[in-house]
């Protein structure tokens, strides 16, 4: 076999398995109870979301494990949880190195012109945190101040439109953003509200959330563009969850009395509103 055809039968190989690896467009879902999983594209430490509970099993467990195992047993298949970030969420999903994508993916317009949401199974509003002793009181004292907050998040639009001035330094990941805000590399961290408290857990006494908000946002799953029949599961999942009251079950073990944050459930999964 000379250099040439080697190359080549490399490429066609690489090719063909790249075309297994991504279904044809629509066959989704049948694909998936063929390979009788479901890839669920998660964060990793990002509490209460999906987070390591226990360092010794290092399983994962969350609001959205929960979710992505109520969808997966809907298929009728098994959950796997694949590791994403805030800035690869959408591309995994389009690659189809994740099926679907949770991780808090808010859905915006820019994100609906190259991917579907399901309804919305979470909605927040995101504020920004500093430290408990700090003069920052409300948005106008953050000019000329440094902010930490988490890269694919928006960040990048929403905070230039409601502070002026502020140094925005995005991230890989919350954690990240919450590691230099505790060494006093920024002054303040940007993120969803659920975020800032499930990283302080049962220290919120030395952190103090600013009671403005950058916006509110609903949050959907993510699916690739011309999966129906996918999509009609995950949404016919978030249906049931509801009516059984299983949705609300699962925020309060997470995220309301159950929890170190005591939230209020403030939303339920339905179809997104335009802002």
């Amino acid at each position: 076999m000379n250099k040439r055809y080697a190359i080549l039968a490399g490429l066609t190989l690489l090719a063909a398995s790249s075309a297994f690896a991504q279904p044809a467009a629509g066959e989704g879902l049948a694909a998936i109870r063929a390979a009788g999983v479901l890839k669920c594209g998660v964060g990793f430490e990002f509490k209460p979301f999906s987070f390591t509970q226990d360092p010794k099993t290092r399983q994962l467990v969350g609001y959205d494990v929960d979710i992505c195992n109520a969808i997966a047993a809907k298929i009728g298949v098994k959950p796997e949880l694949v590791p994403i970030t805030g800035a690869t969420r959408v591309t995994d999903l389009q690659s189809g190195r994740t099926d679907i994508a949770l991780a808090n993916l808010t859905n915006n317009p820019e994100r609906a012109r190259v991917i579907d949401f399901s309804n919305n199974y979470f909605a927040v509003d995101a504020k920004v945190m500093v430290p408990s002793t700090s003069p920052i009181k409300n948005f106008a004292d953050m000019a000329g101040k440094r902010m930490s907050g988490v890269s694919g998040a928006q960040l990048e639009i929403k905070v230039p439109r409601m502070i002026q001035n502020v140094d925005l330094k995005v991230m890989p990941s919350p954690a990240n953003a919450f590691l230099a805000l505790e060494q006093g590399k920024v002054d303040a961290m940007a993120a969803d509200e659920t975020a800032l408290l499930g990283l302080v857990g049962a220290q919120q006494g030395k952190w103090r959330i600013l009671d403005e908000s950058l916006d509110r946002q609903q949050i959907g799953i993510g699916v690739r563009k011309g999966e129906p029949h996918l999509l009609a599961a995950v949404n016919d999942t978030l249906t049931d969850l509801e009516k059984s009251g299983k949705a609300a079950q699962i925020f309060d073990q997470w995220f309301g009395a159950h929890s170190d944050l005591k939230m209020k459930r403030a939303f339920t999964f339905a179809p997104y509103k335009q802002p």
